[in-house]
């Protein structure tokens, strides 16, 4: 997405939000629109009787019992996100020029990059509507009566609304007012439990990776015509195979040099010769090697001082000879160039220590040990390729690994460029039927998963605006009914206690927006 479609779409939110807000003196008069900020409503009292129906077949008091408790949980939850990203704003420095642009803090289609115009729009749909459902399923199943129901349009059709009376639900115990909330955000964050349950325990595995390689997410381009496309699968590296590639940076013995590797594209194999070792695919300014005019898309062959010549197999075997080596030694590396022909060139360096440079651009990282070793000032990976095991991508992709650490990275597939999962991926795996039919089920749970779980949390947030602050305000007067939290009895302490913890939030999420801008 470029400047000018950001631009057009910055245009037509804006043009939308004033016409809606400059009208909305006359729409709410009318009987079937009214408006909830820049949004449009359009009502109608005559399907209230659905909510009936549904109500009397479901266990809706169950389920607003039950939705209370996720809604701590997710609130809890929320909050602990926006703790941790702001704590890791706070000590990671990130330029201004790499802040995240605005559109990217919403959830919409159109306006957010990462999320996919179809799947996106049909699960933020579905979310909405479900949300907003049970709200009035849960209220009629209280006996509180609805009013209304309808669309909510936000230039497109964005969800559905539940209009319950509201004297009648401000009048109700503050027990029952307050499953009435939860409902909404509990149902989505049951609708992705479910989603993600289906997705980790039914299609992860009845799907399968044909081989047990290492799928490529970058390639440098060491010799152009050499290169590993991205997107490929390297099921053997010289004689390297299976899941002995998982580790392939640090434990290859293959000399530097060209070697062989068989790639696999979801069709057939092919066979490839490319270059092969520690690759230097940047330099670090102001360091050994680029004082020394090493090149960066070089393989490293050798490192030569007083105690001999070591070849550099991996990652770990330049790690281990530069760790052995003294700071201010003056050292030979020898580097591999690829023009078309293999070329061998050496560069002498005198090295320094690896903690004068953390000392200098990373001071929390450093470590006394690193005095005794040297650093040459080189970023590297092996083979110029970013690989990852095709066995654990097919975890993530699916869901696996939710529980784990890899938390944030299975919330993060979009972001990844690994949800709607791409074709080039796709194909890779097995599958029990047509391979399109299922990963667009397997999308669609992931993208309901996506949007119900963040709209579960987020509501679930102590904010006015949104369900979680009447949530809050309610848990408040039902903790009076309680002795020791008499004091909340007093309304003013309420209120305060109410607006307190909604003003921090809300300067919780302004701090994570604004800070990358301006520190």
């Amino acid at each position: 997405m470029n400047y000018n479609d950001i631009f057009l779409i910055i245009l037509i939110v804006l043009s939308w939000s004033i016409i809606i807000i400059a009208l909305a003196p006359e729409i709410n008069k009318t009987k079937h629109f009214s408006t909830l900020g820049p949004a449009l409503m359009i009502k109608s009292t005559k399907n209230k009787g659905i909510l009936d129906a549904v109500a009397k077949h479901l266990p809706a008091k169950q389920i607003g019992k039950i939705s209370t408790i996720l809604v701590v949980l997710g609130g809890l939850l929320a909050f602990g996100m926006l703790m941790y990203e702001a704590i890791l704003l706070t000590i990671i420095h990130i330029p201004t020029s790499e802040a995240p642009p605005l559109n990217e803090y919403l959830a919409l289609p159109l306006i957010n990059p990462f999320i996919p115009l179809g799947y996106g729009t049909a699960s933020l749909v579905f979310a909405v509507v479900i949300h907003e459902m049970f709200h009035g399923i849960v209220a009629r199943k209280q006996g509180i009566k609805v009013n209304s129901v309808g669309g909510l349009f936000f230039i497109i059709p964005v969800g559905a609304f539940v209009e319950p009376d509201e004297k009648e639900i401000m009048a109700a115990d503050p027990v029952v007012r307050r499953r009435i909330v939860a409902a909404g955000p509990g149902i989505n964050l049951i609708i992705a439990a479910i989603c993600i349950v289906l997705l980790v325990f039914v299609m992860m595995p009845v799907s399968a990776p044909v081989h047990s390689g290492i799928y490529v997410e970058d390639s440098t381009a060491i010799d152009a015509g050499h290169a590993i496309p991205k997107g490929m699968e390297i099921i053997s590296y010289g004689n390297i195979s299976g899941k002995a590639l998982n580790s392939l940076e640090d434990t290859s013995m293959i000399t530097p040099g060209l070697a062989n590797v068989t790639l696999f594209n979801g069709k057939a194999e092919t066979n490839k010769s490319v270059p092969t070792g520690v690759a230097i695919v940047d330099l670090i300014s102001g360091c050994p090697a680029e004082k020394a005019g090493v090149p960066s898309d070089s393989i490293i062959y050798n490192i030569s001082d007083a105690a001999g010549s070591h070849i550099i197999y991996n990652v770990d075997t330049l790690g281990n000879v530069l760790d052995k080596i003294a700071p201010g030694t003056q050292i030979n590396m020898t580097v591999e160039t690829f023009n078309g022909t293999m070329a061998y060139k050496t560069y002498s360096m005198k090295t320094v220590s690896t903690y004068s440079y953390y000392a200098k651009d990373d001071p929390t990282a450093n470590k006394a040990v690193y005095k005794s070793e040297s650093f040459i000032g080189v970023e590297i990976d092996y083979s110029g390729v970013g690989y990852v095991s095709i066995d654990s991508l097919h975890s993530l992709v699916f869901g696996g690994q939710i529980a784990g650490p890899e938390f944030y990275e299975t919330l993060g597939l979009p972001l990844l460029g690994l949800s709607p999962i791409p074709g080039s991926l796709a194909h890779l795996f097995h599958t029990p039927f047509n391979s399109y039919i299922f990963f667009g089920i397997a999308n669609s749970l992931y993208w309901i998963f996506w949007i119900d779980f963040l709209l579960g949390i987020m509501n679930a947030l102590p904010l006015s605006i949104l369900d979680g602050g009447q949530f809050f305000k309610d848990t408040l007067t039902i903790a009076s009914r309680r002795e020791k939290f008499k004091f909340l009895r007093n309304e003013n302490n309420v209120r305060k206690i109410y607006y307190a913890i909604g003003i921090f939030v809300f300067m919780l999420l302004m701090y994570i927006i604004i800070a990358p801008r301006v520190i």
